[in-house]
């Protein structure tokens, strides 16, 4: 029978690893390079990990899963909202694979948690709370923390900690091989896929350390940590090495990324934009946390603050005792020392607003925002031409150019049943170079449209990742254009005998891999909607942590 190894290296790009596996450091990938074939994927709009990865999962468009990114406001509110796997809408690849009787083995992948049950095991990825079930079958999370495994870093990267945190890194990538190696000889499998994250993260924060024309390099701290991208790539070279091994000559092999990667130089206050040119009001030229909150940041007791302290001096499990403890008391502290998202705009006579990682604009429109003020229609119609041309005459007064390449609407990048939850307008500012930050920069900017990345990020994504193939069923020759990362559901199904779904987006790249006689649509019961009003969410707890994560992530201020 058919087996499909997939392994997911989160943000790799190829143009790094092509001139360096031509160079001879990369030999596995190299190797599948010449025997196999590989190309670029295209990823989705927004280029972010929890829309591309859910895309992935589900061969479709954010507008049928709907995941955006990493928060979107919640329906009724403007409380942004920390997105989990059963937010999305769609039947993943997984849950497919299983209804057709095969046996599944998913790893690490992003955007997982909660487990959800297969035929098979599933160990959940980013997005994944400590201290939780993050397996299924729940038993198999004991086995793996008794073998040393771990899902979540913890040290975070700053300024003068890159040796401490190079360490982490590459601990937390030796434990997850060893997981994968263990899971994938202890279970029987037809389809095992793990994902490592930290490719995505070397990426963001030592980009400038590689790259002698990025404005934020130093030659002095470039000689200690100027091949620290590439030896991780390095590292996973080698652990594609060993899990092809493991997994067999009869497997067919994807090595993929949901994204690339590239210098990220600014970030872009969109709120801050909107305030100055009359789109948005804000509570006050300087919103302000109130009452007791007040008290407890000034004596700089927050719950991030806290947190914070706690992982520093190495007593998570004193934190996660805590917060147990104290239940929802703990909200007696403030987040942090800033007036939050909800409460600093005055939605009453806001008519646009921004939220997201890379520039996402969303209108305050009747009978979709709780208080809407922009009429649907015409008056909807002129408001979005209208940002549009004056976003396209944006300029970076550091050197007076153009920050707008493009301006999509909606309609033009997404469709499907769950488009109201996407940005009316998404922006790509110098080759995604510029980023947004969640929309909390208003309240700490005022003033300021442009700055240095305030998460010490020197690199950001891109909309190009990598893919790789090699093993039985693969069409050799090398370089190939034109995959999306919706794509490689319905190529996966097809080669495991499987129809793909009715209203899957991607194609089965059968210029890739010799394709089986799966070929026709069928419907699935798996894909149809659920009624969004019976969402899970986060415990207050576990979102606090999320946020915290994402922060340390760089896709939080």
């Amino acid at each position: 029978m058919a087996k499909v190894l997939v392994i997911g290296l989160d943000g790799a790009t190829l143009d790094l690893i092509e001139p360096w596996a031509r160079q001879g450091k990369l030999p596995v990938l190299a190797s599948m390079m010449e025997r196999g074939a590989y190309g670029r994927l295209r990823s989705v709009m927004p280029v972010l990990s929890s829309a591309a990865w859910s895309s992935f999962m589900t061969g479709m468009n954010p507008g049928k899963h709907s995941l955006y990114d990493f928060a979107r406001r919640e329906p009724g509110s403007y409380r942004l909202r920390v997105m989990r796997r059963d937010h999305n809408r769609a039947a993943s690849l997984w849950k497919i694979l299983s209804q057709h009787g095969h046996k599944v083995g998913v790893m690490n992948v992003p955007m997982t948690y909660p487990p959800e049950p297969v035929n098979g095991f599933l160990v959940s990825g980013l997005g994944t709370p400590d201290f939780q079930t993050f397996t299924y079958p729940p038993t198999l999370g004991k086995e793996l923390l008794e073998r040393g495994y771990r899902i979540n870093k913890r040290v975070a990267y700053r300024p003068g900690n890159e040796a401490a945190y190079l360490q982490e890194v590459n601990e937390l990538a030796d434990r997850q091989l060893e997981g994968a190696l263990w899971l994938m000889k202890e279970h029987e499998w037809d389809f095992f896929m793990v994902v490592f994250f930290d490719t995505d993260q070397m990426a963001h924060f030592f980009w400038r350390f590689m790259d002698p024309s990025h404005p934020a390099h130093d030659p002095r701290t470039a000689a200690e940590y100027g091949d620290a991208i590439q030896n991780f790539y390095q590292k996973m070279d080698s652990s594609i090495g060993e899990l092809t091994q493991a997994a067999g000559a009869d497997t067919t092999v994807f090595v993929l990324s949901d994204h690339g990667t590239g210098p990220a130089y600014q970030d872009a206050f969109l709120n801050e934009w909107l305030r100055q040119e009359g789109y948005l009001e804000t509570g006050g030229d300087s919103p302000q946390l109130k009452g007791g909150h007040r008290l407890f940041a000034r004596l700089g007791l927050t719950r991030n603050g806290v947190s914070a302290m706690l992982r520093k001096s190495g007593l998570s499990l004193l934190e996660g005792w805590i917060k147990e403890a104290l239940g929802d008391r703990i909200e007696l502290l403030p987040r942090t020392t800033r007036a939050e998202f909800p409460q600093a705009i005055d939605w009453s006579r806001t008519r646009a607003y921004s939220f997201g990682y890379q520039g996402q604009i969303y209108i305050n429109l009747q009978g979709r925002e709780p208080q809407g003020i922009v009429s649907p229609g015409k008056a909807y119609e002129q408001l979005c031409q209208e940002i549009t041309e004056r976003l396209m005459a944006l300029t970076d007064p550091r050197d007076g150019k153009p920050v707008i390449d493009q301006v999509f609407r909606r309609e033009e990048i997404f469709s499907g049943p769950y488009i109201d939850f996407a940005p009316d307008l998404t922006l790509v500012m110098r080759g995604l170079s510029y980023n947004t930050r969640q929309g909390y920069e208003f309240s700490a900017r005022a003033g300021k449209v442009f700055s240095d990345p305030v998460t010490f990020e020197s690199g950001s994504h891109r909309p190009q990742g990598i893919l790789f193939a090699a093993g039985p069923t693969v069409r050799p020759g090398g370089l190939r254009e034109g995959a999306q990362l919706v794509d490689l559901a319905p190529t996966i199904l097809n080669l495991l005998g499987v129809p793909t779904p009715e209203g899957m987006d991607g194609r089965v790249l059968q210029d890739w891999v010799r394709v089986g006689s799966a070929l026709q649509s069928e419907p699935s019961q798996s894909n149809q909607v659920t009624d969004m009003t019976q969402e899970a969410e986060f415990t207050e707890e576990e979102e606090q942590e999320m946020l915290r994560r994402l922060k340390s992530l760089g896709y939080l201020e």
